[in-house]
């Protein structure tokens, strides 16, 4: 994973994961998880991945907390982790 990401064309995709990411057991074709798509940007400015999180644990999505999927990149992503957001003191 790259220490710092660059802005000019990096585009950013955001998915919250599901609380329970299996359900049973997967033979033959698998078991459908579904992930929501809370967000997408460009990249504001060049950050490390440290800096991506703390920017996108301000979003409003991220207030309540909850684990987030991120990919970089339009088709193919260059990058990918998962991080978790803790809700916000006063937040439900």
């Amino acid at each position: 994973m790259p220490k710092k990401i660059s802005a000019p064309d990096m585009f950013i995709k955001v998915y919250r994961l599901p609380l329970k990411l299996t359900n049973g057991f997967c033979f033959g074709d698998g078991v459908p998880i579904e992930f929501t798509n809370v967000d997408w940007f460009g990249l504001p400015a060049e950050m490390g991945i440290e800096e991506l999180k703390t920017f996108i644990r301000r979003k409003v999505y991220a207030k309540y907390g909850g684990k987030f999927l991120v990919l970089s990149g339009h088709e193919t992503p260059e990058f990918t982790f998962v991080f978790e957001a803790m809700a916000r003191e006063g937040e439900p």
